[in-house]
């Protein structure tokens, strides 16, 4: 033990490993507050009661997405290619405001406990219910474990080179932080990870704008950005890095297109399922549902990427003046050059802060999906199909134990994975067109549950072939790199879709009609369903909301590239650019 010690606090002082402590102690004393309340019933333990304001919701939503992955990996591609690079989530701008406008005042008003409850509510028949079990382990679980399998390896990462602790030593101490997420977790129910979450995204906020001002600092100031990376790769290389937008004819050009005009409609969560899903309903109302998804938006695009991008930038600068082997270490694995300069810039105490913001970060993340994944076992399978009169202490127990379940999972899934990014690229071949089936059930009442069938089979058909068959038993056929693929397999996967909705019954006419009368969607593709409801040619529709998210959108990516071009020596342009964010801002509001 004192061996271990003694290693510990070569690389930490004891006051940063104080802080750590605390840290870690104020998330367990807040899981333990919030324990009452969690036990009362599935309703609580999952959807916080349908009591969470606005601000709590959208502020837990953005703390999940501030997982130990996120700022290596941002940081990382801005050191290995560029700031553009950004582009693969910059595109869900345009996907996650249709959440904010089109679904957030849907999923409050549906009711359900889960977002794959909605399966039943909205379609009917063996199909209906098929659907929902399968959803519930395939993304309950197969997905929940690919998510926590991304975070615990970044965590793995941090713990390797900000600790210094080796391979075992490293095992042991990812066993503690995800035992101890578990341990809260199954404490507090979705309250708990709320009101964590709350804190760490603070906490997480601060240590990343704290490091990116101190690696700011040593190079010189922001205005030693650009000239030290023109000193070191040339003017060329230097303006390709700080660019927003890749150049005409650059090797990200290409790449960035796909992100803009196909990835974000067709392979992702584009009616904000999922644990976004899951905090609109807990909300008390539409009203904050619409506003956290709100706040979600702001805080995602606008707040979060900075700190991470200048902390890479000034790392790329620094490079020329580094150890070789440190030097050649970034250059090979990118996403470390974030930790590196954690442990080159921070002081005793600081350094301490910013572990914890890691420690806050990584918890903030394993805490959402494991709630949310035994949601779906207890809620859309246990309670579903197994024990439908089972009493609240009884569901209570089994969420406990499924909670349980997906964490052995996602530490097993854990040990088998090695790539961040092809973990994300993975996730989006799998939503390939399911996406667009999932803005259409809303909308238009002739999709059913085979759409939505097809489309997951397709997706999950052209990965195995594509990943498993072709490099076995074609390996002279070159298969296309992420995002190009999704070329192939969205038509694919969209047209299957499509194909099997015009050829199977459609929804129960019956069933359908009190979809629409709960939810009251609005629009054309309800039209003859409408008919039947009295008051409903007083719905709006989706129309109504499309001004107020195409401003929306405006005015999210003019505050991203105005802070942007403000922090990168274009202080007009970037005041500019926020200004239009504002007017379009308060368009909207």
């Amino acid at each position: 033990m004192a061996q271990l010690w003694n290693q510990l606090t070569q690389h930490m002082a004891p006051l940063d490993w104080a802080i750590v402590a605390a840290y870690l102690m104020l998330s367990l004393g807040l899981g333990f507050y919030h324990m009452k309340k969690a036990q009362a019933g599935i309703d609580n333990y999952f959807a916080s009661g349908r009591s969470a304001s606005w601000w709590l919701l959208g502020t837990s939503m953005v703390a999940t997405t501030f997982a130990a992955d996120t700022p290596l990996a941002v940081s990382g591609w801005v050191i290995g290619t560029g700031i553009a690079n950004n582009w693969y989530w910059w595109c869900w701008v345009m996907g996650t405001m249709l959440g904010v406008f089109f679904f957030s005042r849907l999923w409050r008003r549906a009711g359900v406990l889960t977002d794959n409850e909605l399966t039943e509510l909205r379609y009917s028949g063996q199909a209906a219910g098929f659907l929902r079990g399968f959803r519930a382990i395939y993304f309950g679980v197969l997905y929940n474990c690919i998510v926590i399998g991304w975070v615990n390896l970044a965590m793995t990462k941090v713990l390797m080179h900000s600790v210094g602790l080796t391979e075992q030593q490293k095992m042991y101490a990812l066993f503690f932080c995800f035992g101890f997420s578990l341990l809260y977790t199954l404490l507090a129910g979705l309250s708990g990870v709320m009101a964590t979450d709350f804190v760490q995204f603070i906490l997480a906020m601060s240590g990343s704008i704290l490091l990116a001002a101190l690696a700011v600092q040593r190079i010189g100031g922001l205005d030693a950005i650009l000239p030290g990376l023109t000193a070191n790769f040339g003017p060329e290389r230097a303006a390709e890095m700080t660019a927003l937008f890749p150049a005409r004819g650059s090797d990200l050009f290409a790449v960035a297109l796909v992100f803009i005009f196909l990835q974000w409609w067709s392979a992702g969560n584009t009616d904000s399922g999922g644990y976004l899903a899951q905090r609109m309903i807990a909300a008390k109302n539409e009203k904050h549902s619409f506003l956290g998804m709100l706040w979600f938006n702001v805080a995602f695009y606008c707040l979060r990427p900075w700190p991470w991008i200048v902390v890479g930038l000034c790392c790329a600068v620094m490079l020329p003046n580094l150890d070789p082997s440190v030097r050649d270490a970034i250059m090979k694995d990118p996403e470390t050059g974030y930790i590196f300069m954690m442990r080159t810039l921070l002081p005793v105490g600081l350094l301490g802060m910013v572990v914890a913001s890691f420690f806050a970060a990584y918890m903030s993340t394993i805490d959402t999906h494991l709630n949310w994944g035994a949601s779906y076992l207890v809620n859309d399978v246990y309670k579903r199909f197994i024990a439908r009169n089972a009493s609240e202490k009884h569901l209570i127990a089994v969420s406990w134990i499924a909670t349980i379940a997906i964490a052995v999972c996602g530490a097993i899934v854990s040990l088998h994975m090695d790539s961040i990014r092809e973990a994300w690229y993975i996730i989006a071949k799998v939503y390939s067109g399911l996406a667009v089936i999932y803005i259409l059930r809303w909308f238009w009442w002739r999709i059913n549950a085979w759409s939505e069938i097809g489309a997951m089979g397709a997706s999950i058909a052209c990965l195995f072939v594509t990943s498993v068959i072709m490099p076995r038993h074609f390996p002279g056929i070159k298969i296309p790199e992420f995002p190009f693929i999704l070329l192939y397999i969205v038509p694919i996967s969209l047209g299957t879709a499509l194909i099997l909705t015009f050829i199977t019954p459609p929804v129960r006419e019956d069933k359908l009609v009190e979809f629409y009368r709960k939810v009251r969607p609005g629009g054309l593709g309800w039209k003859r369903i409408a008919a039947q409801v009295p008051g409903a040619d007083k719905d709006p529709g989706p129309g109504a909301a499309i001004p107020g998210y195409v401003l929306s959108v405006i005015a999210v990516y003019c505050a991203l590239f105005g802070v942007g071009k403000l922090l990168l020596g274009a202080p007009g342009l970037g005041l500019a650019l926020c200004a239009v964010a504002v007017a379009c801002g308060w368009a909207v509001w």
